[in-house]
This record gives C-alpha cells, structure tokens and sequence, in this order.
C-alpha cells in the first residue's frame, strides 16, 4: 500500500545518503616547503615553493633566508620527488628558485612529461634566460593552461620561441601548447619579439586569453606590430602593455585593432607618456568595439 511505501522509501534514501556519504571525495591538497623537507608530497594538487613576491603586490616582505632551495634539494625536487607526484598535480610555483643552471633546466624538462594534469606553472624569477626558456617550452604538457615567465632576462629571442610554440612566429609546426594566460613581463622583449607574438595572436587557432607585456621596451613599433595582430585576434580578451615606451604612434596602431577587433575586454597602456589625444582616441576604439559589453581600461 501507499502507506506502507512511505517508511521504505524513507528508509531507501537514509541507505544512499550513508553510501553517498562513505565515497571518498577527490581531495585537493595544497603543498608547499614543509612538506618537501618531510617527503609528505602525495596527494599534492599544488605544490608552491614561491620564494619573491609579484612585483605588483603591496608591502612585499623578503622571503626566509632558507627559502630559496640548495642545489643539492633543487635536483631530487627536479628529479624523482616531482615524478612521484606525477599526474595528480595541478599547480607548480618555482617563483624565486634558482633554474638558470643548465642541469636544473634539464631536470625540469624531462619531468614536466610526467606531469599530465598540470595546468599551470608559474616560472618567473628563476634566472632562466633565452637559453633556458627554450627547451622547457618544447617539454611543457598539453594540459598547461597557465605560463608565468616573468623577470627571466629574456629577450626577443626568448620572445620568438614562445611565439613558436603557440604556433606563431613564423612556426610552421601546429602547437598542442593550448595556454590562454602568459606572462612576459618585466624582460627585456623589443619590437622583434612584439612582432613574432603578434604572428601567434593573429594565427585562427591561437588560444591566449590575457597576455601580459608590461616593463619591457615595446616601443611604438611593437605596439603597432600587436594593433596589426588585434585586426584578426579573436580570443584575447586582456592585453597589460605598461611600461613600454608606447607614445602617440604606437597608441594608434593598437587603436587602428581595436576598431577591428570584438574580443578585447582590457587594455592596459598606463605609464607610457601617450598623448591626451591619441589616449582618448584609443579608449573611444575599445569602447566602440563590438561585444563583450564589460569593457575596461587601464592607465
């Protein structure tokens, strides 16, 4: 009877919620330095071993004097302790720690294969230079979705095989690198390597969402190198360009994109000395742009 039914589908729904409630969940475990000296890295989705702040983050505070890893601590990190977390690992933060040896960019290189999951790897500061941002590209997983480069020493070269390997820059190999955030900032990339990143953000594939270029040495030539990619461009949707030298001419060119582009959501041209005229003129072209409404300026 209906009456009878009652208590039995209570009793039914009180077993699947206990059965429900006794499967584990998919933990998400942050590590960080405590657990690299103590060996305790299963079960790592991140590991963050970041040893400087962002440069735009206020009341910077030094790190421990221990932060930065031995060379001895570097390699078993590089080598097999990194293997051993394998697929689980999401997020890896190298900030501050010394790669620029050819051997640790060796070590890094030939386990970032095994790391299948990873989706983003923050690398700025580590000293790695054009000669060690290279080879690591070429060994970065399918999966990573996020790439910081920030203050490595890198030039126009380095600036060019970053490009390569979003398939840009004049490569003619296709790219399974799929990053939609990157970060260059705070190197020494010119108008050569704005022109070689233009050729990537203007490739149909090209899947960069935000792109962040500030404190390098752009100039107007490379800023109009980049308004000639924003022509085609239509995914990236953040642009940060301070601190580049950009003046009047350079503020044109990327206007000059922006009329044509649909996808931009924020441009950054702060701290470049551009003209109150060719400033209103390149707002007024961002804001005339075609939808996504939530469009915004900076500087």
């Amino acid at each position: 009877s209906s009456m009878g039914g009652v208590p039995t589908l209570a009793s039914a729904a009180r077993t699947l919620l206990l059965v429900l409630l006794s499967v584990p969940l998919a933990s998400s475990r942050d590590c960080s330095r405590p657990d690299l000296d103590s060996d305790s890295l299963a079960g790592c989705t991140a590991l963050l071993l970041d040893c400087t702040e962002r440069p735009s983050e206020q009341a910077a505070r030094p790190p421990p004097a221990d932060c930065v890893l031995g060379a001895a601590a570097l390699r078993s990190l590089l080598g097999e302790k990194l293997k051993a977390v394998g697929g689980g690992l999401k997020r890896l933060g190298l900030r501050g720690q010394l790669l620029g040896s050819s051997e640790a960019v060796e070590l890094l290189a030939s386990t970032l294969g095994a790391l299948t999951a990873l989706e983003s790897l923050d690398l700025a500061d580590t000293r790695l230079g054009d000669k060690g941002v290279a080879p690591l590209l070429a060994a970065l997983p399918a999966s990573l979705s996020s790439l910081d480069l920030a203050h490595n020493r890198l030039t126009d070269e380095g600036a060019k095989a970053v490009a390569a390997a979003l398939g840009g820059g004049g490569s003619k190999l296709s790219s399974s690198l799929r990053l939609s955030e990157l970060s260059l900032a705070w190197n020494g990339v010119g108008p050569r390597g704005a022109r070689a990143l233009g050729a990537a953000l203007g490739a149909a594939d090209c899947p960069l969402a935000s792109l962040d270029l500030e404190w390098n040495g752009l100039l107007d030539r490379g800023a109009r190198e980049l308004g000639e990619a924003l022509k085609t461009n239509d995914k990236l949707q953040r642009l940060r360009l301070g601190y580049n030298g950009i003046k009047d001419a350079g503020a044109e060119g990327l206007a000059a994109g922006l009329r044509r582009n649909a996808a931009l959501a924020h441009l950054d041209l702060s701290n470049n000395g551009v003209g109150s005229d060719a400033e209103r003129r390149w707002r007024a072209a961002l804001a005339a742009t075609p939808p996504p409404a939530d469009r915004s300026a900076g500087g």
